[in-house]
């Protein structure tokens, strides 16, 4: 069955809240019970896009009367987890109407058959795994969201290196949108730490080692040190102003290639001599989530400024 484009992206934003809510119930007591409502509003975000894919439902369904509606359209298969989902939703009132937290035990257990609610019922309605639904459609801009649905393509097709290419350029501009995004008129960005440093190495100012004298030498690694310490340091704090796992970042960096602006402000990648070996697909996808995760961090609390008058 084709999806609607509308419907994957529906889908990928259940899988959000589903993945959202995962890493709630592995928090500490009582911040984990959050989950239990996310799980729900997953649950039942997943049974609202269900009815209409298959076309059927009431006026004002309640949470439990889904199965009712979905299983005569389905019939003679029936929607799984039923009893897991009812006990569910009784967690869920004692919680946001009575004040009563789950137990650590609780939790566990409804992480376990919300799992399951997902593996068993994706593939029965949509005829699809959640997990072949890709986060990819809530990145934007949506130039990287096409970058980043080529990389998935040459993932899975084994050219990871071009897919890297492909990545890095993506959050390039993931980070880029968010950051001009941010500015008004005559206003530079609030995510501004120095001037950028491109052009300032030792060659770039007319130092050619060729001719130096070796304390000339050591004042030209002066200033190639200075840029670089620099430059990484803006990086760095760049990406901790934004929110950005720095230790993900820090990997990341490592596994994709060197970003480079020629002289008309386009940008490309540029790799050593010494980077021959192919990345695995294992690195190539965890560039991949990490570029998604950095783009749902970013709209999590996202912003423009207008132009000043």
């Amino acid at each position: 069955m084709a999806l609607d484009h509308t419907v994957v992206k529906r889908l990928a934003f259940i899988k959000y809240l589903y993945q959202t809510a995962v890493s709630q119930s592995r928090a500490p007591s009582p911040l984990r019970c959050a989950s239990l409502l996310t799980m729900h509003d997953a649950v039942e975000l997943f049974l609202q896009l269900a009815s209409e894919q298959l076309n059927v439902g009431s006026a004002h369904p309640g949470f439990m009367d889904y199965w009712d509606i979905l299983n005569k359209k389905l019939a003679p298969k029936e929607l799984e987890q039923q009893e897991s989902m009812r006990r569910l939703n009784k967690a869920r009132v004692a919680l946001k109407h009575h004040g009563t937290f789950p137990s650590d035990l609780d939790i566990e257990s409804f992480r376990a058959t919300v799992t399951a609610f997902f593996k068993d019922n994706t593939q029965l309605v949509f005829g699809c795994a959640l997990d072949d639904i890709s986060l990819v459609e809530l990145v934007n801009p949506e130039s990287a969201r096409d970058k980043l649905r080529e990389a998935q393509v040459q993932v899975k097709a084994g050219d990871t290196l071009t897919a890297l290419d492909n990545i890095a350029l993506a959050f390039r501009e993931i980070i880029a949108d968010y950051e001009n995004r941010k500015r008004g008129q005559y206003r530079s960005s609030p995510f501004y730490f120095g001037r950028r440093m491109t052009f300032l190495t030792s060659f770039a100012m007319g130092l050619h080692r060729g001719s130096l004298s070796l304390d000339e030498h050591r004042f030209c690694d002066f200033v190639d040190a200075v840029k670089e310490s620099i430059e990484a340091m803006q990086a760095a704090i760049t990406m901790l102003a934004l929110g950005i796992d720095y230790r993900k970042y820090s990997r990341f960096k490592m596994l994709t290639p060197c970003l480079m602006q020629d002289s008309n402000g386009h940008w490309g990648t540029r790799r050593s001599p010494q980077e021959t070996d192919k990345p695995s697909e294992e690195d190539a996808r965890f560039c991949l989530d990490f570029t998604i995760e950095s783009a749902l961090t970013l709209a999590e609390f996202d912003y423009t400024v207008g132009l000043c008058e």
